[in-house]
């Protein structure tokens, strides 16, 4: 009968799974093009690995081996990319209710939980733009779920650790963001069980270790520090920039995660105990990201969410006693299960690049299968994935390309201005190597560019010099190593 009950149980995540999943898709499914900033590089790795078995660009992360599954399953890369997303995304909340389970949490707390994350704008949105970090995000709390089962269990047996260190390789294989956090959970985990004296020669080790593992990111930490403001609802530019809503998400969950953390400090202090794993709190919700900009501090605090839900509501079930807060969670639950659908509006198609029209703009533009050709970001990735995966950059290349082979898209230039300042080039040269796409871009050998901006006024060539025409070489730490161009 307890089995029976227990089994029962699942129906309601399951549900909620469910009903993420068909909401995520209508949402990604409002446009007929990739999802996001970066909707057609997810598109060009999962077209790359359905066909070729490999990624265009190669990469560890997971997450783009799993959308070309998905593409070579429904023979669509871009469809695929949007069905692996919404099925992520329902994933997540299973994660969520099988890590309350694990640590015992009262069912109905359970299931609210998993109806904010379903009903969360800033969750939804991870589907949109960032689908390596929600994979990875979902692996990791299937994985602290796994290490608090394991932790539950009187007798450990070699089979029982399995699971969690399969979880915790995905974790590094799918994010930067999920394997800090499955590495510092791990470490906390480990010091939870030991003496202070232990636990001091162990973080000092973990600390040096971790540095040797992110060292090869730190060029990327440079910018992404700052001290306020501290909650991303004050950041005008995040508010513009990602709108108000999820900024909202962002700093309730913040300020709730930061009461746990000073609440538990204060409650160890009464009862001279102190559970570590508290420290992980601040790691989640680090005070002193850099808001001005879209990049690391905004993917930790996304990511946060999910476990900052998780702390919450396992905290609230410590602290409520009401014998009737199971019927009260499950009924809220349901109650705000209607309103995950209103996530739909996390899209706003009008923040995606014109996709269709950068369609059209490479349409017409043939080289050959062994060019390189320089265009600026999205611009780039929709060439790739349009033509035959040929090669382009948005930066230019710091590795030899043949003269011939090296071609560029240039942006906001008169033709007629080209062909003046390269006056010594001759007539049948121009006509094959400078050719007008549009009233936009024009197409042109890369040498020729040069050449023209060399001769052309400083006054221009200063206008020239923005991110819709790369002019430098891409940073070192995401630098491929490549020494010739040789597809």
């Amino acid at each position: 009968m307890i089995k029976s009950v227990s089994k029962f149980k699942i129906v309601l995540p399951v549900i909620i799974a469910i009903a993420v999943f068909v909401c995520r898709l209508q949402m990604l499914l409002q446009s007929s093009e990739p999802s996001g900033l970066d909707g057609y590089f997810y598109a060009l790795q999962a077209k790359s690995f359905a066909l070729n078995g490999r990624l265009e660009n190669p990469d560890y992360k997971i997450g783009y081996y799993l959308c070309g599954v998905f593409a070579f399953i429904f023979r669509n890369p871009v469809l695929g990319c949007k069905i692996y997303a919404s099925l992520v995304s329902s994933l997540l909340i299973l994660s969520i209710y099988a890590v309350f389970k694990s640590l015992r949490t009262d069912y109905g707390f359970c299931i609210l939980g998993c109806s904010v994350a379903a009903a969360s704008f800033s969750i939804a949105s991870m589907s949109i733009n960032y689908i390596n970090n929600l994979t990875g995000i979902t692996f990791f709390i299937f994985y602290a779920s796994s290490v608090f089962a394991l932790d539950l269990r009187t007798q450990g047996k070699k089979s029982h650790f399995i699971l969690p260190v399969v979880l915790f390789i995905l974790c590094f294989l799918s994010h930067l963001v999920s394997s800090a956090f499955a590495f510092v959970f791990t470490v906390l985990m480990v010091l939870r069980k030991r003496s202070i004296k232990k636990q001091v020669v162990f973080f000092t080790g973990a600390l040096l270790l971790a540095v040797i593992v992110f060292s090869r990111q730190l060029p990327r930490f440079n910018s992404v520090f700052s001290l306020g403001p501290v909650f991303p609802v004050f950041s005008r530019f995040m508010v513009k920039a990602i709108g108000f809503r999820i900024c909202l998400e962002l700093s309730i969950a913040f300020a709730f995660g930061w009461i746990v953390f000073i609440g538990g400090v204060i409650f160890s202090i009464k009862k001279k105990i102190f559970d570590i794993l508290l420290m992980f709190i601040p790691v989640l919700f680090f005070p002193f990201w850099n808001l001005s900009v879209l990049d690391m501090g905004y993917r930790m605090l996304l990511s946060a969410v999910p476990c900052g839900i998780i702390i919450a509501f396992h905290a609230l079930d410590g602290i409520i006693t009401c014998p009737r807060k199971t019927l009260a969670g499950v009924f809220a639950a349901m109650i705000l299960v209607p309103f995950g659908f209103a996530t739909k509006s996390s899209y706003d198609l009008s923040r995606d690049p014109p996709y269709a029209y950068y369609k059209k703009v490479v349409r017409n533009i043939e080289l050959s299968d062994d060019s390189l050709l320089i265009a600026h970001l999205g611009l780039n990735h929709v060439y790739t994935y349009e033509k035959n995966l040929r090669d382009a950059l948005n930066y230019v290349p710091d590795f030899y390309v043949p003269a011939e082979k090296l071609w560029r898209l240039a942006y906001g230039v008169n033709v007629l201005a080209i062909e003046e300042n390269l006056y010594d080039v001759p007539e049948d040269v121009l006509e094959k190597c400078v050719r007008k796409i549009d009233s936009s871009y024009v197409l042109i050998r890369e040498d020729l560019w040069q050449k023209f901006l060399a001769r052309e006024e400083e006054v221009y060539v200063h206008n020239y010099m923005n991110w819709y025409n790369p002019h430098s070489a891409r940073p070192s730490f995401i630098r491929r190593r490549r020494k010739s161009f040789d597809r």
